[in-house]
């Protein structure tokens, strides 16, 4: 059996390649068994679409070009890198700026998947996300991991693409979730926004923080003036707010649990046992021992 959806882009039988095939109309979504696919849709000058309505959930990623999406009586413009999330059950349709069609990718997701929590779909974001930069590129790569994915079509491709699409609600999802404090309002400046959106994400994902030169290429900002504007949002050095977020969670751990500290250095993102522990007295005065038996005591 095919992983392929019907609506993926024909093969060029000389070149081998997909090509890219523009559409007056839109594309039919339609899933495979295991619930999950992601459409390409191209489109072209004169594109139409028809109200529609589906039994899953639909995230819609613009690639290129200008339009509105609408949801039932709502209407969200949408430019490049925009997201918008269409809930399973709503009217929907796409109207192209007659001077810019679009190109999205769509990824389907069938509401079955979520069926562990019932708590989830109450909780699962609808319409345009206030992305920053950042965040949509994160969405995006994870977007070309499902497409690679579902090319492969081999006996893994259920489970990664099951796996992969959680993921991206779960992402979108507690990036909706407003969080308790306000990084701060400085100002106008530029950059300013993309530097307090990754500050949030640091909050939650300190685990999964790797470099500082990893950060800046990822939010395509000189190093330079990302340290300055990380360092007036936060009063500290990327480093040392990433080490404190770790070593925060780990004294949280260490008084709640009886996990190992290196299981604990290991889930708050230290990639060396001896790294946690200079870390820890550093921030701390103890070292994760003596701060464990001071604390359950």
């Amino acid at each position: 059996m095919s992983h392929s959806p019907a609506s993926s882009s024909p093969i060029d039988p000389i070149t081998g390649r997909r090509m890219l095939v523009r559409t007056q109309t839109a594309v039919t979504e339609k899933l495979p068994s295991w619930g999950v696919a992601i459409i390409e849709s191209h489109h072209a000058p004169g594109f139409v679409m028809e109200w529609r309505s589906h039994p899953f959930i639909k995230v819609q990623y613009v690639l290129a070009g200008h339009g509105q999406i609408q949801i039932g009586a709502e209407s969200y413009p949408v430019g490049p890198r925009d997201i918008v999330v269409v809930p399973a059950e709503r009217r929907n349709r796409i109207e192209d700026d007659p001077n810019s069609p679009m190109s999205l990718y769509v990824l389907c997701i069938e509401k079955r998947l979520l069926g562990f929590d019932p708590y989830v779909t109450s909780v699962l974001p609808h319409g345009k996300q206030a992305c920053q930069l950042h965040f949509s590129q994160r969405i995006e790569r994870r977007l070309r991991r499902l497409l690679y994915q579902q090319w492969q079509a081999d006996p893994t491709t259920p489970l990664a693409m099951v796996a992969n699409a959680l993921e991206v609600l779960s992402l979108l999802t507690s990036e909706s979730i407003p969080s308790g404090e306000s990084v701060s309002d400085l100002s106008l400046e530029p950059d300013i926004d993309e530097v307090a959106a990754y500050v949030r994400h640091v909050d939650s994902y300190f685990f999964e923080a790797s470099t500082i030169d990893d950060v800046v290429k990822e939010l395509g900002m000189p190093r330079r003036r990302f340290t300055h504007i990380f360092r007036r949002l936060t009063g500290q050095t990327w480093l040392n707010y990433v080490q404190r977020k770790r070593v925060d969670h780990a004294c949280q751990l260490l008084e709640e649990s009886d996990r190992t500290i290196a299981s604990i250095a290991f889930e708050c993102g230290f990639g060396e046992l001896s790294t946690f522990y200079r870390a820890f007295r550093k921030i701390r005065g103890v070292t994760p021992k003596v701060w464990r038996k001071t604390h359950r005591e």
